[in-house]
């Protein structure tokens, strides 16, 4: 009985051991993609994420995305952001299902960050977790985050009255490459003929979902995108397109929209939410 129960105890201590060592080895790769991030090194980065990697994303209703849009996310905050810089309050070890130390990373921290359009400083915490497969790659990562608290952050949503919405929509029976030439030529379009959209930008957020992240100079600049992809308006012809390649699951505005403004949204039948401002000011 003796003889069993020390077979037990070195079993539990050894594995204990291997999952420790796991751990430490990770816990480096975790610690070095983060300091990759900072330094916008992302052929740096690609070489610790596994092609089957899952990232979950702290957008509501997202699906977990692969490698392709895990990429062009890190690559997107680092086009949007400099000065990146992450200080950990905590870095942990985490557990199966069954509590079971497994070589899996969590940390909490915060990240600081300058945002290079506006010059607003980024403030977030947060909380992330890193899974790895047998070679030591990041097979799996999630972001735990105010999304919408960070884009109230950086973006100068009181300026002119601003309103921003973020739309989520479903891509429907097209190729990524039909999809990037149709966003690509889109953007454009606004961005010729809308001169009060601040922004307009294509973000892949999961399987054939697409973030689309529209800024307006104030309500007038988004009616106006309304009337211009109405019959015989200037972008007519640009919406038809827009309709084939995509279905808008729902809206979220940011800002003080009037309720002329929510009546027609409403006449278009979409699933929108509003989120009002309460104080603050853009310099």
């Amino acid at each position: 009985m003796k003889k069993n129960l020390a077979l037990i105890f070195l079993s539990l201590v050894l594995g204990g051991c291997s999952s420790n060592l796991k751990y430490e080895k990770n816990l480096i790769t975790a610690k070095k993609l983060f300091e990759l991030h900072g330094q916008e090194d992302l052929e740096g980065q690609k070489k610790l994420i596994s092609k089957e990697i899952k990232s979950v994303l702290p957008i509501y209703g997202s699906e977990p995305v692969g490698y392709e849009s895990y990429i062009q996310m890190l690559k997107g905050y680092q086009e949007l952001f400099n000065n990146i810089k992450y200080t950990a309050e905590v870095w942990l070890p985490g557990t199966d299902r069954n509590g079971k130390l497994d070589g899996s990373v969590r940390t909490y921290g915060n990240w600081t960050a300058v945002h290079s359009i506006t010059g607003k400083e980024l403030d977030l915490n947060g909380y992330w977790y890193f899974n790895f497969d047998d070679n030591g790659l990041i097979v799996e990562q999630g972001d735990f985050f105010d999304v919408g608290g960070m884009i109230n952050a950086v973006y100068d949503i009181n300026e002119y009255d601003e309103l921003i919405n973020i739309a989520q929509l479903s891509v429907k029976n097209k190729s990524k490459e039909e999809i990037d030439d149709f966003c690509e030529y889109y953007q454009k379009r606004i961005n010729e003929l809308e001169p009060d959209v601040f922004c307009w930008k294509f973000f892949r957020s999961g399987k054939n979902k697409i973030t689309l992240i529209e800024r307006y100079k104030n309500e007038a600049a988004a009616l106006n995108h309304i009337k211009n992809i109405s019959p015989g308006g200037l972008m007519e012809k640009d919406f038809g397109p827009f309709v084939d390649n995509f279905q808008i699951d729902y809206l979220t505005y940011y800002g003080d929209p009037s309720k002329q403004f929510k009546d027609v949204l409403k006449g278009f039948g979409i699933k929108t939410y509003y989120f009002n401002s309460i104080s603050g000011f853009s310099k």
